[in-house]
């Protein structure tokens, strides 16, 4: 995702995209697509989550019974998140010092997807699992038996915890009338209305300088950004003009990329409610929507006219951001906090600040004002603690530290009056911190790992608060950049799409792995064809193959699923 920027701009966003933010495996919601490449959706969130939860007075907490020496493994699902592995950062030392715990966090050695499925086939599994909550192996392990439920942990060994939880995040995440995981980043109803404003798409951002070169042209329409660059490759021949991450399906959902969604916004700005067939009881696929065709059209035009270099399409996460670090895309797409925390610092100290990026306003296409599908996250990944872990006694009660609001704040802040202070009730960073973290994002992370330790975040008021008032006030460019976007926001959450795809095991698990792997090799052939002609075939030959494979099958399961996901949330 990434990575995020300082506690008190963004509110230490756990990318990442968005959305996916959403997660990666949450084609549900394609405005925000979780778990980009080195991103997480807390950056497309922009936002601390916000579920409540509440320290349980009078007897001591169950963490506190044993501190000595204790380390547990933990997988976590994203190859991305080096920035996450336990070394000597300050908020890692912190939890050690108070809890004796010690996390042995592993990345996956290639794909996650082959890595999981290979931990779960042998057995060999950790003491605990990092995983999107909606991804399809999450049935695997718990019908196969691999996990506890958190329900009989807390009840034997932290009660406290239990009391701490949100009822609407026990509600929502059970399976099966147990909680078998707990959510990172749940939030409640008053998100939209609080806090840091909500960017859940991964936007389009021009080089300053070129910008300002061509003129600065109006920007409101797709066509004035085709136009745009065109004029920009006439200018800066040696300036790639379109800079978008990887393409992966089943890591990014059906945009394929995230940099997809805020065209994919753009062009099927009620991409979401069209694709709910109550008629037909179905939810349908989103390739089956013209809006969210034009947008690879738009795409695969960009191509034809020089604009797309067709090397985005296996370019690594490394290739594309060593390019963008040097600025040279004219437009680039990336999470909003990551671009002007870390990419945007990092090009001034050593281009210069004219070659920043700068916010492309919500694009029209076809007439159409975007709509970006705003939500409270339903959460990002999953704590799972495996039936293969020495002592889930100790695990369960560390995880009530991490829950409580003392381990939020250690998370988050650290120590008062060594690395914050508390200013009109509210904390904030000393001011050395605060400095590191706008000039050189990477660094403060690595020294001080705030919100990168237990990867077990809620909401509270006070950090809440202080998220939103250190926002604007640390990062006013990016700020502005957020409400230019905002007025595009529309609250999906009683949509009910956040949590669609079959179960994996299922027969219509597997129409889905095959739909999914059938549009991932789809989406080059549309992008790089030669004509309307060769796109339309294309197209074409991809329905036929979704259809044969059974995809309308899928499409009954996930009105199924929708119709659930709305009971779960209470929508009449």
């Amino acid at each position: 995702m990434r990575k995020k920027g300082t506690k008190g701009m963004a509110a230490a966003l756990l990318a990442v995209t968005l959305l996916a933010g959403c997660s990666s495996n949450n084609t549900g919601n394609n405005a925000a697509d979780n778990n980009a490449t080195g991103n997480t959706p807390a950056a497309n969130a922009s936002a601390e989550p916000a579920n409540t939860g509440t320290d349980t007075a009078g007897a001591q907490a169950s963490w506190k019974q044993d501190t000595s020496p204790f380390k547990f493994t933990q997988y976590f699902y994203g190859n991305w998140a080096s920035a996450y592995l336990w070394k000597d950062q300050f908020a890692m030392k912190l939890a050690t010092e108070k809890t004796g715990v010690t996390i042995d966090r592993k990345l996956a050695t290639g794909n996650d997807d082959d890595y999981l499925n290979t931990m779960i086939a042998s057995g060999d599994l950790p003491d605990t699992i990092m995983l999107d909550w909606n991804n399809p192996a999450v049935m695997k392990l718990i019908n196969n038996g691999m996990v506890y439920s958190m329900d009989e942990l807390m009840d034997k060994y932290a009660p406290e915890l239990k009391t701490m939880l949100d009822p609407d995040m026990v509600k929502y995440h059970s399976i099966n009338g147990k909680l078998w995981y707990l959510p990172n980043l749940f939030e409640t109803a008053d998100r939209l209305t609080s806090g840091v404003p909500i960017t859940p798409i991964r936007p389009w951002f021009f080089r300053s300088d070129i910008y300002k070169a061509i003129g600065s042209p109006e920007l409101k329409t797709t066509d004035d950004l085709m136009n745009a660059l065109k004029l920009a490759k006439e200018k800066y021949p040696d300036v790639s003009p379109v800079g978008v991450e990887n393409f992966d399906v089943a890591k990014n959902g059906f945009g394929g990329s995230l940099s997809m969604n805020f065209l994919i916004s753009s062009f099927a700005p009620n991409l979401l409610e069209e694709r709910i067939k109550d008629d037909q009881q179905i939810v349908e696929y989103p390739m089956r929507n013209k809006g969210f065709i034009d947008s690879f059209r738009y795409m695969n035009q960009l191509y034809r006219n020089g604009l797309f270099d067709s090397q985005l399409l296996i370019y690594k996460q490394e290739q594309y951001e060593e390019k963008l670090y040097g600025a040279q895309y004219a437009t680039a797409s990336q999470y909003m906090n990551n671009m002007y925390t870390q990419y945007n610092p990092k090009i001034e100290s050593t281009l210069g600040a004219d070659q920043k990026y700068t916010i492309i306003g919500g694009l029209q296409a076809n007439g159409q004002d975007p709509k970006y599908a705003a939500s409270r996250l339903m959460g990002w990944q999953g704590f799972f603690i495996t039936k293969n872990a020495k002592d889930p006694e100790r695990i369960i009660r560390f995880a009530e530290y991490a829950w409580s609001d003392e381990g939020q704040m250690d998370a988050r802040y650290g120590k008062e009056g060594e690395t914050y202070d508390m200013v009109d009730g509210l904390p904030k960073y000393k001011q050395e911190i605060i400095d590191l973290s706008l000039k050189d994002n990477n660094a403060f992370n690595a020294q001080y790992g705030f919100n990168d330790s237990t990867l077990l975040m809620r909401a509270g008021k006070v950090w809440d608060d202080a998220s939103a008032r250190d926002f604007q006030e640390q990062q006013p460019e990016q700020f502005a950049a957020a409400k230019l976007l905002e007025k595009y926001n529309f609250d999906s959450y009683s949509l009910g799409m956040d949590n669609l795809e079959p179960d994996g095991s299922s027969p219509e698990g597997v129409i889905n792995g095959k739909v999914k792997d059938l549009w991932n090799k789809t989406i080059p052939k549309l992008i790089l064809s030669e004509s309307d002609a060769d796109f339309d075939s294309a197209y074409k030959d991809f329905i036929s193959q979704m259809d044969k494979v059974g995809a309308e099958k899928a499409e009954k399961v996930m009105y199924q699923r929708h119709l659930e996901d709305m009971q779960k949330k209470g929508v009449q």
